[in-house]
């Protein structure tokens, strides 16, 4: 048994001696074969149907000779900016050299080396907008006064802006304006593809409504709104388009009011009491909220406001004013929904046998938050109307000089003066793509807040046109420019940006 015992020690003492003992081995540590990749910038633009050409700088950490044999490459659409993941490779080549008939979009991409070898591979980042000259920016309907229209467009790629006096004829759309223009809205239907939404633009001149092609403006008679809306209808003179969210919005046309959905359009709807009452071509919503649930109308003979719920097609009364009575009797000659103080309604009254100007400010449920009589130079000529939304601000316009009406003063500040140009329009746009996935999100939550100025100089319709873009300061300070387009833009009658 001692004996047993002095074996199982020295065992264990021959093993524990063993364990540290200085391992001499003899391995041989081979580092990995680097890539790198530079030569690629972060974003590239391309009209669809042209050719994109990057030839990206590759060093290896391990071969001199840079034997592409030993290498595979991939040029990879990993998927559209907000939308989830569909990669599609467009290349296998080191270098590109690719037409691109990707769909319209902006897309995350990626190139990737790879050590055929080893499988390391290393990817590099950037940006592809695939467009056209009309994929994004102003589209700006103008007045030949001549008795036509023209459809202008300052183009958004990438970081350039570009003038394009005649934006149908530059993408050679088949659409040609006729009559007198209306209006050029932009919204989200199913229009032009009943399997999706669309963000399309909409044109309306004396003689024609329509719809163009959500990227290029293409046209065919299926285009025409006429077979859309009930009734025939020959001059579209007297009618306004609201688009809201999630194919949804408002027509306006003569004396009636019809709901947009899904394509079609249902109405009248302004009806209150089983009567028809004459509507104004102004009415709001708030456009930023998902769903369409609380329209403001107007009676041009009581000088009555309604709220419309947003389906059905009747109205119900606005009653218990504390400011002043719902039913005004008076015209109304701007109205607007702002998020301004949470979300008000800005209106502008005129009296019918003074002609004295008002601003009446409530919530769309009623809540009335102010009523006033708005005096000071100009407001009695004003025909253009625009309310900041970030500040409540209340913008007008006469002949070439633009005024600021402070409410809290009550008084009326010159803020810009065009000398003998005359302003055109005045407007802060709403945009559709603000939610939270959107890819331009940022850029046109900022671009809401600014005010759009369209001036021209009389007897020069067809170009001398400018559009101009400020910043609002605080505290009535004078505006701020931020950008400004001419180059050929005609006498601007409407604008409407087409947002992505």
């Amino acid at each position: 048994m001692h004996t047993y015992l002095h074996i199982l020690l020295l065992s264990v003492l021959v093993l524990l001696g063993g364990s540290c003992m200085k391992d001499p081995g003899n391995y041989q540590y081979d580092p990995i074969n680097r890539i790198s990749i530079t030569g690629i910038d972060s974003s590239y633009t391309i009209n669809y149907g042209n050719k994109l050409q990057i030839k990206p700088v590759l060093s290896f950490t391990r071969d001199r000779q840079q034997d592409t044999a030993n290498y595979s490459y991939l040029w990879v659409a990993d998927h559209v900016v907000g939308y989830v993941p569909r990669p599609k490779t467009i290349s296998t080549a080191r270098y590109l050299d690719q037409t691109i008939s990707l769909d319209f979009g902006t897309y995350y991409m990626y190139y990737r080396v790879t050590d055929k070898r080893t499988n390391v591979f290393t990817d590099a980042y950037f940006y592809l907008t695939v467009g056209a000259p009309s994929f994004e920016g102003w589209l700006l309907l103008c007045d030949m006064e001549n008795g036509n229209s023209r459809l202008d467009m300052v183009s958004h790629q990438g970081n350039k802006d570009t003038v394009y006096p005649d934006i149908l004829k530059t993408v050679s759309s088949s659409f040609v304006p006729a009559g007198k223009p209306v209006f050029v809205e932009t919204g989200t239907t199913d229009f032009a593809d009943p399997r999706g939404q669309l963000l399309t633009p909409f044109i309306a001149t004396s003689q024609q409504f329509v719809f163009l092609g959500s990227d290029t403006l293409d046209y065919k008679p299926a285009n025409d709104m006429q077979s859309r809306i009930p009734g025939a209808v020959t001059d579209w003179s007297h009618s306004r388009l609201y688009m809201g969210q999630q194919q949804t919005g408002l027509f306006a046309l003569d004396n009636d009011v019809f709901l947009q959905y899904l394509g079609t359009f249902t109405g009248p709807v302004n009806n209150a009491g089983n009567q028809r009452f004459n509507a104004s071509r102004w009415l709001t919503f708030n456009r930023s909220a998902p769903t369409l649930s609380a329209v403001v109308l107007f009676d041009t003979d009581k000088g009555a406001f309604y709220r419309y719920p947003g389906q059905g097609t009747a109205c119900v009364p606005y009653t218990d004013g504390t400011l002043f009575d719902f039913t005004t009797g008076k015209e109304l000659l701007y109205l607007q929904h702002v998020p301004f103080n949470g979300g008000e309604v800005f209106a502008v009254l005129q009296d019918k046998t003074d002609g004295k100007r008002y601003l009446a400010r409530f919530t769309i449920i009623g809540t009335q938050r102010y009523y006033g009589e708005i005096t000071g130079d100009g407001i009695a000529a004003a025909t253009q109307f625009a309310v900041s939304p970030d500040k409540g601000y209340l913008f007008y316009a006469v002949g070439g000089k633009l005024y600021e009406y402070d409410v809290i003063n009550n008084r009326c500040i010159l803020i810009k003066d065009y000398g003998a140009r005359m302003i055109s329009v005045i407007k802060f746009q709403q945009f559709t793509y603000i939610f939270d996935a959107a890819g331009n999100k940022d850029r046109y939550l900022a671009l809401a807040k600014k005010l759009v100025v369209c001036t021209y100089t009389p007897g020069a319709p067809t170009n001398s046109g400018m559009l101009d873009i400020y910043n609002v300061p605080d505290n009535n300070a004078p505006l701020q420019l931020y950008q400004s387009f001419s180059g050929g833009i005609g006498k601007v009658a409407s604008v409407s940006y087409r947002d992505r």
